[in-house]
């Protein structure tokens, strides 16, 4: 199997390939915008930005299988069209790459946060619940974009397997994103009384969803979360910071006028997701074979761990 993987150089991307590459049968082809001295013995690794004309060319010349889509902007941009341009364009450029390429299956990164967090969300969300997303919150919209995308792209090509993964907020030894880095802050808040249950997925069980679901036919979306939940102030104090609660009318706009001011890489449209449930069913993805390993709280204790080691 020919298999080429957006996103390659970011830390799933790599954990992808090497668990291909312990396989020995596949093709790997991996493509990223940054330059990459990677030590990987059979990739074939192209610095090419997804949203790239030359994309369509590649994955035809390459003769390629299965696509793996990891290169989407999690960390988000002051500058919302860059953010859209790379997350919705370039994923709607890779899958008219796939099509003309004819590939067989296409896996496609999205998020839990579809879902948004809302006072009224049930105890867990199934694949099948409404994608709410965030009124204002633009990773949430075009996460949803996306998945529009991978619809209307499904309707026209029935003959190509389509699978969605929405993983949930990912932890690990590797894990450094903006969220990741909020466990740095010595204080965090709660918003007023609010203290939501959350979880988590470890990236090795990302990057093991992704391999299972190249090696399998099955096509659909996939909540990808960790066994059981821990409530935000948990959260906080498990790490060793201290938890402060703080009146909505006060924190929003302080975050605001933080995040206006580039002070801050956390948008005030983030503090939702720590005031209301968001937490989503891993059933469906069980039934298709994907057994998590670690469980919301075994991933934060291997984050905090790894984290000592830098």
């Amino acid at each position: 199997m020919r298999v080429a993987i957006t996103g390659a150089a970011g830390y799933i991307g790599r954990q992808v390939i090497q668990r291909l590459e312990d396989d020995g049968g596949e093709s790997i082809i991996g493509i990223s915008r940054r330059k990459w001295n990677h030590q990987f013995s059979t990739l074939d690794y192209h610095s090419l930005d997804v949203r790239s004309s030359a994309l369509p060319d590649l994955l035809e010349k390459k003769d390629v299988d299965a696509v793996v889509h990891l290169a989407f902007v999690v960390n988000p941009l002051h500058d919302e069209k860059e953010m859209h341009s790379i997350n919705v364009d370039g994923t709607r450029n890779l899958l008219e790459a796939a099509a003309r390429a004819e590939v067989d299956k296409v896996i496609v990164t999205s998020s839990t946060m579809v879902y948004g967090a809302w006072p009224d969300n049930p105890p867990q969300l199934t694949e099948d619940a409404p994608l709410r997303g965030h009124p204002t919150y633009y990773y949430n919209r075009d996460k949803i974009a996306v998945e529009n995308l991978c619809r209307e792209f499904q309707r026209q090509h029935p003959d190509i397997i389509m699978t969605v993964l929405r993983p949930c907020l990912v932890l690990g030894p590797t894990v450094d994103q903006f969220y990741s880095r909020l466990l740095n802050w010595p204080v965090l808040p709660l918003v007023g009384r609010h203290n939501p249950p959350l979880q988590f997925v470890h990236e090795e069980d990302v990057a093991r969803a992704y391999h299972h679901f190249l090696e399998q036919d099955i096509g659909g979306t996939f909540n990808i979360v960790g066994s059981g939940t821990m409530t935000w102030r948990e959260v906080v104090e498990t790490a060793g910071k201290r938890a402060v609660s703080l009146p909505p009318a006060l924190l929003y706009p302080l975050v605001s006028l933080a995040w206006r001011l580039h002070l801050t890489e956390v948008p005030p449209q983030v503090l939702d997701f720590i005031r209301y449930p968001w937490v989503a069913s891993n059933q469906k993805s069980r039934k298709a074979g994907f057994q998590p390993r670690y469980s919301t709280r075994e991933t934060l204790a291997s984050f905090l761990q790894g984290r000592k080691k830098f």
